[in-house]
């Protein structure tokens, strides 16, 4: 598994622990903070889960943006004004 596939599996795994249903006082698990971290989201008791839910989901697509070939096949040059 590549680095890039790795990082696509923790941000999921860590997507799905902070958008689950949870009561408004619940902070997030002590697993998932250092989890967050470990991925460069630093957090505090203050941080929102919608915050963290957006930049999870920016790293995700960046990270998936990155994987991809360029989109719509191959490049093909247009013809030079005559």
């Amino acid at each position: 598994m590549s680095e890039h596939e790795l990082l696509l599996v923790q941000l999921g795994d860590v997507l799905s622990k902070v958008a689950r249903p949870h009561r408004c006082d619940d902070q997030l698990p002590p697993d998932v903070r250092q989890t967050l971290s470990q991925l460069g989201f630093h957090c505090t008791e203050l941080t929102s889960r919608e915050e963290l839910i957006a930049g999870l989901w920016a790293r995700k697509r960046s990270v998936l943006t990155t994987m991809q070939p360029g989109w719509g096949g191959p490049t093909v040059t247009p013809p030079a004004a005559a």
